[in-house]
């Protein structure tokens, strides 16, 4: 079978050895990046009012965009999945490629009014990203490998290797529940709004799908750790890794390009929090694949419901008839929404903050509470399209969207900046410490690469996200005991190895001992 090669170790006892100590950065150093960085988050404003037409927004934007790659600990780096790198720019696909995209194909290179405004708050909530991913910044750490390939046991099944399959199982039976509740038929049939109008009050079966992911990146991860340590890998987990992957091609069947993109970027992620090095090349041909899928997914959801060829038959034609493929819709009608926010000031929220406050309302199961509040983006729609908001329509919310709503540009800066330390540079930061077990690093990773979907989303959802990999960790940790005491039991139950039978001297006792040549050769 074919394997992918990695760095090796001379074997998994020497790359156990601990790492050679590492003067880290001291807490004024940071102190002084950060009050750098909040200095330089000064010259958007500065150069706004000399410029105009938000060209000084844009030109700021972009500094603080690679200010926490600049500032970072242990000296400059531009590495994609480098938590400062990757945060800041997962945040600019929201607020900045857009509008500025419109920049540079305008005439006379300046924005509308209108866009302009959108992008100071689009400024308010990078000025909070870049501070935050700055501050928090650290060197990386070597691996401690014993955690990931225990010298024990190096070349086998581990028991929580069993535990995180029960778990990936365990949410592919949540989903083929959503499936059968709907009706596999239908299931086939149904077009994009209608998918997402069935899953209104199940979430707790699509959430399935998020144990699908961190189980994915978990299996990956011990394969690849095996794999640099110079050892023999267990099939097993390629096969189960591979098997949990295919399944999320399901969601291309469903209209739905993210949850493929997301696994396998959160598989990226956890093996750059491990120290496996994914060459840019790769990152950047993948960036293309990416484009080019997520253009074919968008072309099939014109006709979904209709037949598989007909589907196939329009995401060619898709790709064939776009004219500009920069020009990404999912990123315009994001940046739409945050220019309707701005500029009209819809009547979303009754008092300050309080969809922050609604967001941990809504974790409570529509069964359980069936007068829940609404999502901003759910009220959102009932101001913007009453006609679709009947029909179970919502619109994407960004985070700098949510966050003026509810308390202006000082409200972008704050949540944003909180969704950047809490759910994001935190967990990469615990899933590249040295000492950190592989579900540890699984998990943070996998709650990461939700950045980009969760920048254009609601706070709310990326709380159930949160929540949803919580149960799964805690899953795989209560498995894994149990896999041990059924290990242990079974070997318990085997018999013990039989010791061969010693020659017994007395012929009752056993078989006569053999006489001699001399008493042979006195017989008659």
């Amino acid at each position: 079978m074919l394997s992918p090669r990695f760095p090796r170790a001379s074997g998994a006892r020497r790359a156990a050895e601990p790492a050679p100590w590492r003067r880290k950065a001291l807490p004024q150093g940071r102190l002084v990046a950060v009050l750098l960085v909040a200095t330089l988050a000064t010259v958007g404003p500065i150069l706004e009012s000399t410029m105009g037409d938000g060209r000084g927004w844009t030109i700021g934007l972009l500094l603080l965009l690679v200010a926490p790659s600049l500032a970072r600990a242990g000296g400059p780096r531009f590495h994609p999945l480098d938590p400062e790198t990757y945060i800041p720019a997962t945040y600019f696909l929201t607020v900045g490629y857009t509008p500025i995209l419109k920049l540079l194909t305008s005439y006379g290179f300046h924005l509308p009014s209108y866009d302009a405004a959108a992008m100071e708050v689009g400024y308010a909530g990078a000025t909070g990203c870049a501070i935050v991913c700055t501050a928090m910044s650290r060197l990386p750490e070597s691996p401690n490998v014993e955690r990931v390939v225990p010298v024990h046991r190096p070349k086998a099944m581990l028991d929580r290797d069993w535990a995180a399959i029960l778990v990936g199982l365990f949410g592919l039976a949540l989903v083929i529940a959503w499936i059968a509740s709907i009706g596999v038929g239908q299931f086939f049939t149904m077009d994009y709004a209608s998918n997402h109008l069935m899953e209104d009050g199940k979430g707790l079966l699509t959430s399935g799908w998020y144990l699908v992911k961190l189980v994915v990146a978990y299996l990956f991860l011990r394969f690849a750790s095996v794999r640099k340590a110079g050892l023999p890998v267990p099939k097993t987990l390629l096969i189960a890794g591979s098997c949990f992957l295919a399944t999320l091609l399901l969601t291309t069947v469903m209209g739905r390009r993210g949850p493929l993109v997301w696994t396998i970027l959160a598989i990226g992620l956890t093996l750059h929090a491990y120290g496996i090095q994914i060459r840019r090349l790769w990152l950047a041909a993948g960036m293309v694949c990416v484009l080019f899928y997520g253009i074919a997914v968008e072309g099939a959801r014109a006709r979904q419901g209709r037949g598989f060829d007909a589907q196939i038959t329009s995401a060619m034609s898709h790709l064939e008839t776009i004219e500009n493929p920069l020009e990404i819709g999912e990123l315009r009608r994001i940046h739409s929404n945050l220019v309707s926010v701005v500029n009209e000031r819809p009547p979303i929220v009754s008092y300050a903050g309080e969809s922050w406050i609604n967001a941990f309302l809504i974790l409570i199961p529509k069964p359980l509470w069936n007068e829940r509040p609404l999502s901003l983006g759910q009220r959102y729609v009932w101001w913007q399209a009453p006609d679709l908001a009947r029909h179970g329509a919502g619109f994407a919310m960004s985070a700098a969207a949510e966050g003026y709503a509810n308390l202006g540009l000082l409200g972008a800066a704050i949540q944003v900046g909180a969704m950047s330390g809490l759910f994001f540079m935190l967990p990469l930061l615990v899933a590249g410490a040295r000492d950190a077990t592989p579900l540890v690093r699984a998990s943070g990773a996998t709650l990461s690469a939700f950045a980009y979907n969760q920048f254009r989303g609601e706070l709310t959802a990326l709380l159930k996200i949160a929540v949803s990999l919580g149960i799964g960790v805690v899953g795989i940790v209560l498995l894994t005991s149990v896999v041990k005491l059924l290990r242990q039991w079974v070997i318990a139950r085997q018999p013990a190895p039989g010791r061969p039978a010693r020659s017994l001297h007395a012929a009752h006792l056993g078989r006569p001992p053999a006489r001699s040549a001399l008493q042979a050769s006195r017989r008659p």
